[in-house]
């Protein structure tokens, strides 16, 4: 049986290409089937790819900085170029919806999903190929923990969800906000799946993630959008737990509490990353996701956006952020690792099921 997936493998972002790999690599290795990455790049994801490459900021500072260590970043973006080549066995390339109807590719089961695949303000406007509009033949459709990032959906794109779902053979998606919201526009029974990225145990990750070259316990600093308050979360807890800062940086922009500020991450050196913190400070949802994954405590600082997301997970997960940031409660676990991997067997178990019955195993 051949299995295809569209989602957001191209993008130079860590979790769109770790749920990739997650998910596909779970298919061929639990039930043994061929699995290809659709490799269809959605015109506005890459525009906005390119753009990041370069300093958007007002801050004069970043911006020097921005420029100073563009080399950095484009061996940021090669590595994820590397990293695609090394782990996905991809279809030949789609740059547009038409080229993707007018030839499409020919599976036995068609997968949409996981990431904000149907979220029109990431994907520039509802775009039908990540709900697998583009499949002619009898091949199966599902979607597997696909996410709107958002619980509110604009009126005006209703009508081309609903259309788009009841094509579907069968429908899941990642937060609890999605679920509400695909129930009440199709009126259909939905699921809800964890991410992709729990599919594989700790130690398969383990397996992956190189070795950072940083001496000594740190802290691990991971922003995805931009959020000030993440770095004066991390500075105290930093003062508190007397470690070293690690920063994970777009720009390479330093402040003076921070000890190393690292931009040519690719994605297995930002597991290593997350592998052998002490603690992580976070507003990023798979940074939220690795921290979990590798037993870490952590702090996460609201989002500006798309916060619904990280909300969810760690009520899927039963997980809380410390009510206050003391010596005496930063000393203590944050939560019961136990707890949270027999929840993690339990969406698993709940995860491969819906696999294994949409792929007739």
């Amino acid at each position: 049986m051949k299995i295809g997936i569209i989602t957001f493998h191209f993008a130079n972002n860590f979790g769109a290409a770790l749920q990739t790999y997650a998910l596909s690599n779970t298919i061929s290795r639990l039930y043994g089937h061929s699995v290809e990455i659709i490799d269809y790049r959605n015109r506005f994801i890459s525009f906005t790819d390119f753009v990041r490459v370069f300093p958007i900021t007002l801050n004069l500072k970043e911006l020097v900085s921005g420029l100073t260590t563009f080399t950095k970043r484009e061996q940021r973006r090669k590595k994820f170029v590397e990293f695609q080549k090394k782990y996905f066995s991809l279809s030949q390339k789609y740059t547009t919806l038409k080229s993707l109807r007018d030839n499409p590719p020919i599976y036995d089961v068609y997968i949409c999903g996981s990431d904000q695949i149907w979220n029109p303000a990431v994907t520039g406007g509802l775009d039908p190929a990540y709900f697998l509009d583009f499949v002619k033949n009898e091949g199966k459709k599902i979607s597997f923990a696909a996410s709107f990032g958002v619980g509110i959906l604009k009126k005006m794109y209703w009508q081309e969800v609903n259309r788009c779902l009841m094509s579907l053979d069968d429908v899941s998606v990642r937060e609890k906000e999605g679920v509400n919201l695909a129930e009440k526009i199709t009126g259909r029974k939905v699921s809800q799946l964890i991410d992709p990225t729990f599919l594989l145990n700790k130690e398969d990750w383990e397996k992956m993630a190189k070795q950072p070259k940083i001496v000594g316990e740190y802290i691990l600093v991971y922003v995805m959008q931009n959020n000030k308050k993440v770095y004066e979360y991390a500075k105290r807890i930093k003062d508190i737990l007397g470690l070293k800062m690690v920063v994970i940086s777009r720009y390479g922009y330093s402040l003076d509490f921070m000890d190393e500020v690292l931009i040519d991450v690719g994605p297995e050196e930002y597991l290593g990353l997350f592998k052998n913190a002490a603690f992580v400070c976070t507003n990023s949802f798979h940074g939220l996701v690795f921290s979990i994954i590798f037993e870490k405590d952590f702090y996460v600082v609201p989002s500006t956006r798309f916060n619904s997301r990280i909300n969810n997970l760690m009520q899927v997960l039963k997980v809380n952020n410390y009510e206050e940031l003391t010596k005496e409660v930063l000393k203590k676990p944050g939560y019961s690792r136990e707890s949270v991997k027999n929840i993690i067997l339990a969406e698993q178990k709940k995860a491969f099921g819906y696999l294994k019955k949409n792929m007739n195993e």
